[in-house]
């Protein structure tokens, strides 16, 4: 009867713990969307870049250069005047498959980019080209504005990922 009683005090000790810990992420993360929200808002007349990329510079400054926040899914959106930008970044991506996860990394990339006031756009590394994307998600990727196809040794034609920039629909 003592061994039952330290189990159930224990499950009781366990279901207490996941329920503060799992109140408490669900308030980080109300207050990460409900921010979110509210940079979009203040910066509305501006073009919003979201980025799933490390080591960012746009136009050779640092992301402290600019307005910026972290997004609901962890990435960073920085609010930027319309017009032509170069964005630097190292991206990732991971693939889960049959034979085990591939996590790519990619070098340090520049791409040019012209982005528009009052819209939004994502740059990340994927899979799959912008084509394949869109005619897998039946015309629901929103438009690639830049494209870049990336290999596993410098030079060759086997592509195997892309980073691709996107304007949302």
């Amino acid at each position: 009867e003592n061994k039952m009683n330290q189990t159930i005090m224990i499950v009781a000790g366990v279901v207490v713990v996941w329920t503060v810990l799992f109140v408490v992420m669900m308030s980080f993360q109300k207050k990460r969307k409900a921010g979110e929200q509210q940079f979009n808002a203040d910066n509305a007349y501006k073009a919003l870049l979201h980025l799933y990329c490390d080591h960012v510079a746009i136009d050779g400054n640092s992301l402290s250069a600019f307005s910026h926040t972290q997004g609901e899914y962890m990435q960073t959106i920085v609010a930027l005047e319309p017009g032509q930008h170069r964005l630097e970044g190292i991206f990732r991506s991971t693939e889960a498959g049959v034979t085990g996860n591939k996590n790519l990394v990619s070098e340090k990339l520049s791409i040019d980019i012209d982005l528009e006031a009052g819209h939004v756009y994502s740059a990340a590394m994927y899979f799959y080209s912008s084509e394949d994307r869109n005619e897998y998600y039946k015309g629901q990727t929103g438009k690639a504005i830049a494209e870049v196809p990336l290999s596993i040794v410098k030079g060759s034609d086997q592509v195997k990922a892309y980073v691709i920039v996107y304007e949302e629909q």
